[in-house]
């Protein structure tokens, strides 16, 4: 018998606004995202792709599936939908895997290219730190390649 589907926790929807002026909301992943988070996948670069899985991966439905079966405790992802709606495209996603042993969590997240630079990557890490904090969690921990310059920059700025 299978585990019962976790609660969605609608009191982790947010709007945001990043520092250039983009308006986001964030949410966590539900089942039903399945369709829009395989275009969202679809959408970054051979390289953006490598960066984030350290490999080329094909966005197959049984890949997105695992990514969408989140506890909303143990794994945990946001998407930052453009504007103020949920229907509308995913402009990034952050997710962590929680180790429980440390009381820490791996942490990654992509951004789509044709919108990188803009803060969004800033405010999804910002906004999984203040959910991680509110579960709990003692910090992150993350693995980024030494060529992947705007993570790098990212985590050291915070």
């Amino acid at each position: 018998m299978s585990d019962p589907l976790p609660e969605y926790p609608k009191d982790l929807e947010a709007r945001q606004t990043t520092k250039s002026g983009v308006e986001l909301f964030l949410r966590p992943i539900r089942s039903g995202d399945e369709p829009n988070y395989k275009n969202f996948l679809q959408s970054l670069s051979d390289h953006s792709v490598y960066l984030k899985f350290f490999r080329s991966i094909q966005p197959t439905d049984d890949f997105v599936e695992k990514q969408v079966d989140v506890d909303y405790v143990h794994r945990m992802t946001i998407l930052a939908f453009e504007g103020g709606g949920a229907e509308k495209k995913i402009l990034g996603m952050g997710r962590y895997i929680l180790n429980e042993e440390e009381g820490r969590a791996e942490v990654y997240f992509a951004v789509r290219d044709d919108h990188q630079n803009l803060g969004i990557g800033r405010e999804l890490l910002s906004y999984l730190i203040a959910v991680a904090r509110k579960q709990g969690l003692k910090g992150f921990t993350a693995q980024v390649m030494v060529d992947n310059r705007r993570m790098l920059h990212l985590f050291r700025s915070l």
